[in-house]
């Protein structure tokens, strides 16, 4: 038995040679960008898409789960205060600009718009519902790293009142900071910050994470994300 890689993305090439010492030779190809893309597969996928467009998310048997720390705000809730940051989420790539589009698409919607659980493919109940529903939560926002933060806006933005000492809580729960030497290779340390990087930038989506290199591109101030 030959493994050929996980989820097909790799072939073998299989080669027998009038050799004793070595007879038989295998070397394993990624399916990369190298290759142009099947025509058939490509057709495959999208009427795939056009299934689970059909379908909704009401078909496929998903409802909205009670995020166990509270409600999701939407990333323009966030930019008042945090513009800096905001400015990174506005940018995120869209699905529905996707070839083909994937905006119907669990495995999708799951790491690029705000309020799934990433891993698991399902919707929190105050999170992204469609593009008509939820217009707010479209695209990969604050709230997908630092967690539900409806509650902290409304204490912020003088809607609600309580005590200072739970409003510091409100901000500590959101609070995220690199620590130092922090990574995902042998020798880092793997802190809060890439175990939340790696629920989308796992094996499948992203399998040269390398966060040093990713975090080094992004916005950083003060050692907050």
């Amino acid at each position: 038995m030959i493994e050929v890689g996980h989820k097909g993305t790799y072939v073998v090439v299989l080669g027998l040679y009038d050799d004793p010492d070595q007879p038989i030779r295998f070397q394993r190809v990624p399916l990369d960008h190298r290759f142009d893309d099947s025509p058939a597969m490509r057709q495959m996928m999208v009427d795939y898409q056009n299934e689970l467009k059909l379908l909704d998310l009401e078909g496929l048997g998903l409802s909205g789960t009670p995020h166990p720390r509270g409600q999701f705000a939407g990333s323009e809730a966030c930019a008042d205060c945090h513009t800096e940051a905001t400015e990174v989420f506005l940018a995120s790539e869209s699905l529905v600009k996707a070839d083909p589009p994937r905006q119907y698409d669990p495995e999708c919607l799951s790491c690029h718009v705000v309020g799934w659980n990433p891993q698991e493919y399902f919707p929190y109940a105050s999170g992204y519902k469609s593009l008509t529903q939820t217009p707010h939560l479209t695209g990969n926002g604050c709230e997908n790293c630092h967690g539900p933060a409806a509650e902290h806006v409304a204490v912020e933005s003088g809607e609600k009142e309580v005590s200072e000492a739970e409003q510091e809580a409100l901000r500590a729960a959101l609070h995220l900071e690199v620590l130092e030497n922090e990574g995902n290779k042998p020798g880092q340390r793997l802190g809060r910050v890439v175990d939340n990087c790696l629920e989308c930038h796992d094996t499948d989506n992203s399998p040269d994470f390398d966060f040093q290199e990713y975090w080094n591109r992004e916005v950083k101030h003060e050692g907050r994300y």
